[in-house]
């Protein structure tokens, strides 16, 4: 029982602390954000995604492995760059990665 206890003061915990940083942030700027902060901020969730691909993509084991899973960031890369567009990103890389399997199936 004691184990239920914990979880549910850890989920009504984290909940306190999400809605207190995002209330603060409302109380802070709920006039609205000036133009330069709305650009910084939209940076943010490519900050993000790319903060937790890369390091998947380039040191699975903890150490940079130059292989197919990086031929596959970098051709979507090349894709997003090129075509600004999701679809063609997800096809470029994950084309890649096929090609690679069935050219190279010990990768």
């Amino acid at each position: 029982m004691a184990g239920i206890v914990d979880k549910i003061l850890i989920f009504l915990g984290m909940a306190v602390a999400t809605f207190l940083t995002r209330y603060t942030m409302i109380a802070l700027f709920g006039h609205g954000l000036s133009p330069r902060l709305q650009r910084w901020l939209n940076y943010v969730p490519a900050a993000v995604l790319s903060a937790l691909i890369v390091p998947a993509a380039l040191a699975p084991q903890g150490k940079i492995e130059l292989g197919l899973p990086v031929a596959s960031l970098i051709a979507g890369c090349l894709a997003a760059y090129r075509t600004r567009n999701v679809f063609w990103t997800i096809l470029a890389g994950l084309a890649v990665f096929w090609l690679g399997k069935l050219i190279f199936p010990g990768l």
